[in-house]
């Protein structure tokens, strides 16, 4: 198909110790020589909790799903070598900030020594994690429009990654705790709408002259214009365990990209929301996840969630049917309001076990073993 939409992603995985399940300190240049990457690229971070994985450019949901779960093999490795194991979840359930330790080699890690200089403890207690979708739109057509346009979609599309529900062995009452992290930085949140490329560039080239931003570096919105890739990078989504979950955040954008390219091409985009909308349904979704009710703007009335993704997939069915995704993303969503997000799992175990290592070892468990059959079917 014309519209085409190639696809990447970055996954933060958390290292915890074996025996305590609290976050430990990973030494990530120890394992890569017994452990090398396969399918993919791994790269520390700021904490040593964190080793963040790459997905190589991908042109169907499948391959990010097949990548994923490959480089999460090799870091289980490199993290039992060390009695570690990972998980993969917005944030810990119970491990405390001030306890992490941090990459700050003098060598090595210069932009990791600015951030903490520049944001104190606001940097030093960001123990979060995310999941990250790449979204390379096709030559020739302009990519803001586009951009302005998927920002409406980025709270649904939250709303399938929630579980971050637990932080510092407390229940928070939201669904994602890990936004109320985030949300203490600059340069955070929905993004505005901009009026071209040009425009957003100028602005960054702005902040880096001045010298809020560094130079090769870009703003850390929930939906990005790549400083580097020029890719569309939705960063909204927390960290999931589920492969299924995340081949279907995958498929839902790679058809939304795919559609919104074809309404520019027709003039017939979808006009982009507000800035202050767009927070409101995202609270809402923090809030109360796959039960919320989100605004429709044009009409001004709430609607439930399920009843906007079936609205929703009935947009995307022309371009889903040509991938061959449409069945496949019927029954996920379908199995995502069955069974819940990972938040609403993990409360489940707590309700349970009154235990939050219970629900680590879940998370574990789920991330280490999970299992995903190639989704394709004949239309």
């Amino acid at each position: 198909m014309d519209e085409m939409i190639t696809l990447g992603a970055e996954e933060e995985l958390q290292i915890v110790d074996q025996v305590s399940l609290e976050l430990a300190a990973h030494d990530f240049d120890r394992g890569v020589r017994d452990f090398p990457d396969q399918n993919g690229s791994s790269s520390c971070e700021l904490h040593k909790a964190v080793v963040e994985l790459q997905t190589p450019i991908c042109y169907t949901p499948d391959q990010v799903v097949a990548s994923v779960a490959s480089m999460r093999e090799v870091i289980r490795k490199r993290a039992q070598a060390q009695g570690q194991r990972i998980l993969s979840a917005g944030v810990h359930p119970f491990s405390n900030w001030k306890n992490q330790e941090i990459n700050g080699e003098q060598d090595k890690h210069q932009h990791y020594i600015r951030l903490v200089d520049e944001y104190a403890d606001i940097m030093r207690s960001l123990m979060s994690y995310g999941f990250h979708v790449h979204l390379g739109v096709p030559q020739g057509i302009p990519v803001m429009p586009i951009f302005n346009s998927l920002r409406n979609r980025l709270a649904p599309v939250f709303a399938i990654s929630l579980s971050s529900p637990f932080f510092e062995g407390r229940d928070t009452g939201v669904q994602s705790w890990r936004h109320s992290i985030l949300d203490r930085l600059p340069r955070m949140g929905t993004p505005d709408i901009w009026a071209s490329e040009e425009e957003y560039f100028k602005h960054i080239e702005v902040l880096r002259k001045v010298g809020t931003l560094e130079a090769q570096h870009g703003m850390w919105e929930d939906l990005r214009l790549h400083h580097r890739y020029h890719t569309l990078e939705v960063r909204i989504c927390d960290a999931t365990p589920s492969l299924e979950h995340i081949w279907l955040i995958t498929a839902l954008l790679q058809c939304e990209v795919a559609s919104l390219v074809r309404d520019y091409r027709q003039g017939s985009l979808p006009r982009p929301q507000s800035r202050a909308c767009l927070e409101e349904n995202k609270w809402r979704v923090r809030r109360r996840g796959l039960a919320a009710e989100i605004i429709d703007w044009e009409s001004e009335t709430p609607i439930a969630l399920h009843d906007y993704f079936d609205q929703w997939l009935a947009r995307l069915a022309p371009v889903a049917h040509e991938l061959g995704l449409y069945r496949a993303m019927d029954e996920k969503l379908r199995a995502l309001f069955l069974h819940g997000a990972s938040s609403d799992i993990q409360r489940g175990i707590f309700q349970r076990s009154a235990n939050y290592q219970s629900v680590v070892q879940h998370l574990i468990r789920e991330t280490e073993d999970a299992h995903f059959a190639p989704a394709y079917y004949v239309q």
